[in-house]
């Protein structure tokens, strides 16, 4: 039997409150603009654009700064977001560490603090210094209230469930609903993200140039490999949210043993941790690694790294044949490698792919000088929030 699904309405309780996302949206890539730049880029007539901005002045979101001139000398009075008294709480949690930062309702970082964990502590000793982290730092805000906690992990993730499905190298987690618990702990609306896909959501908001339609893929290569799809502006997550979870796409049937149950995982091969266990006698930390390639010495650190690039592109050869994107970010740890893994990748798919697709993609380091998945923690709350305006800035009006 087919059973389709039946498509549901939208009342005008919806249609406001898409109109009120969408200005917000417009605004939030203009520093100051004026009521009549919004009603010609939205569409939306005169009066609406008024109502909305009027609404939105109530609640603290917008503020008038003045005269300003507009196309053919027209003067009008200029209005920009001012999103300083909405706080965001990001979580990043990673296998060892976890990093907790304040942001705006624009992505703008405020405090940032980090603490080392260890599996032999387990799970729930990690769970409990990460709530001391967001105490302290809600304790810490000194304007506005933090409305939001984003949270972002290693994967797979079941994020319809809340929980982690399994992080190598760190057992336990998959025991615990992370959401609900800090939503249990601290009452205020807890989002939940696989650390790739809110990466890939941050270099979307927060990238230059600032891209509007396409598809971009953010590589997170670090501890663990998974990737974040975005598809004009939306991240693609699955029907269990775990869409993109390539460290375990297998490339080798007859490979070793994996802890998901599988042979052959690609995070087995490219992963930061593999490439620690493929020099456990010469290096012991990665800035060791970093720092013979950087110096160029052409040892076996180079040769090693120059392999896990290999395997990753390699990889990432299935992820454009699927996908078809238009870019694709390398990020996390291993793009410390710069350019032995930007060159090495971009060989790969060269070969691989074929002409007329790899020579219209983008191939990329992520930026070096931020945390891209942190950020992205905070923007998955944002974005939610931008979403459903009325039900988070309404009740928090200043």
């Amino acid at each position: 039997m087919i059973v389709s699904r039946t498509k549901r309405g939208t009342n005008l309780e919806d249609v406001q409150e898409m109109n009120r996302s969408l200005v917000i949206q417009l605004m939030r890539r203009r520093v100051v603009c004026s009521r009549a730049e919004l009603t010609q880029a939205s569409g939306l007539n005169q009066s609406t654009i008024t109502h909305i901005i009027n609404e939105l002045i109530s609640w603290g979101l917008v503020v008038e700064t003045g005269i300003i001139d507009g196309k053919k000398g027209r003067r009008s009075i200029g209005i920009k977001l001012h999103c300083e008294p909405y706080k965001i709480v990001g979580v990043r949690l990673a296998r060892k560490s976890i990093t907790v930062a304040l942001y705006d309702l624009a992505g703008v970082e405020y405090d940032k603090r980090q603490i080392s964990i260890h599996t032999m502590d387990g799970s729930m000793k990690a769970l409990k210094r990460m709530k001391e982290l967001i105490a302290e730092m809600i304790e810490s805000n000194q304007a506005g209230k933090v409305i939001a906690i984003g949270v972002v992990t290693p994967g797979p993730l079941f994020r319809n469930e809340g929980r982690i499905a399994l992080m190598t190298d760190f057992p336990g987690w998959e025991t615990i609903n992370i959401q609900a618990d800090l939503m249990n702990d601290f009452g205020i609306p807890t989002y939940i993200e696989h650390d790739a896909k809110a990466g890939a959501l941050a270099h979307w908001w927060l990238g230059e140039p600032h891209q509007e339609r396409g598809v971009m893929i953010y590589v997170a290569a670090g501890q663990g490999v998974g990737a974040g799809i975005v598809v004009d502006g939306k991240v693609y997550r699955g029907a269990l949210g775990m869409a993109g979870e390539i460290g375990h796409m297998s490339i080798d049937y007859k490979g070793p043993q994996c802890e998901c149950g599988s042979k052959g995982c690609l995070e087995l091969y490219c992963s930061t941790s593999a490439l620690l266990k493929t020099l456990n006698k010469e290096h012991a930390s990665l800035a060791s690694v970093w720092q013979e390639v950087q110096e160029g010495r052409g040892g076996k650190a180079e040769e090693a790294v120059r392999q896990a690039s290999w395997f990753l592109g390699f990889g990432l050869v299935n992820i454009v044949n699927t996908f078809n994107p238009d870019r694709i970010i390398l990020g996390d740890e291993l793009s410390a490698a710069g350019s032995l893994l930007l060159e090495t990748v971009q060989s790969v798919l060269d070969q691989h792919v074929l002409p007329d697709v790899s020579g219209k993609l983008a191939v990329e380091l992520a930026a070096d000088d931020s945390d891209p998945m942190l950020a992205g923690a905070a923007i998955v709350a944002i974005d939610s929030i931008v979403a459903q305006p009325s039900s988070f800035l309404q009740q928090h009006r200043s």
